[in-house]
């Protein structure tokens, strides 16, 4: 099951001095604690936030559901012809539209980023998660694949 991610955008959906009902399908960026915190939004999780009365949920929904905007694409392993075809393809093959690419190619070793927006894919995150780490083979290369939101969470400063 896909994870929903609440971001700091989430929480300023929430009326100050709300809630937030964070389920064990959801993760809460750091981004999104701190602004809760600052608004004073109490974080309500796991089986407490599962529990909670009806009219709380109204918090949860302002997560995000179903499949991100973006996501992030990485491929880091051994060079050779075809990868980033074998990539590429993949994502055409959902309907990804690859917005932006990154490939360097140092000493035998090949490294690819690819910005890729899902939206119009009819294809969720975990779709694109699963049909892309299947082309990582051992010895050859690895897929990672990011719902953007998370990424930037991961490495906004300050």
């Amino acid at each position: 099951m896909a994870r929903r991610i609440v971001t700091a955008e989430d929480v300023l959906a929430l009326p100050e001095g709300g809630r937030l009902l964070a389920t064990d399908d959801m993760t809460v960026t750091s981004a999104a604690r701190e602004l809760a915190r600052r608004r004073n939004i109490t974080v309500v999780e796991g089986a407490e936030a599962a529990a909670a009365p009806a009219d709380a949920e109204q918090a949860a929904q302002a997560a995000p559901t179903g499949a991100p905007g973006t996501i992030i694409v990485t491929a880091v392993g051994v060079n050779r012809p075809g990868v980033l075809s074998e990539l590429t393809s993949a994502i055409g093959q959902l309907h990804g539209d690859i917005q932006d690419v990154s490939q360097r190619i140092t000493g035998g070793w090949f490294n690819a980023i690819l910005v890729v927006d899902i939206k119009r894919s009819g294809q969720s995150f975990a779709a694109f998660r699963e049909a892309l780490k299947g082309l990582s083979q051992p010895r050859d290369y690895v897929v990672t694949v990011i719902d953007e939101r998370v990424f930037t969470a991961m490495h906004r400063l300050g």
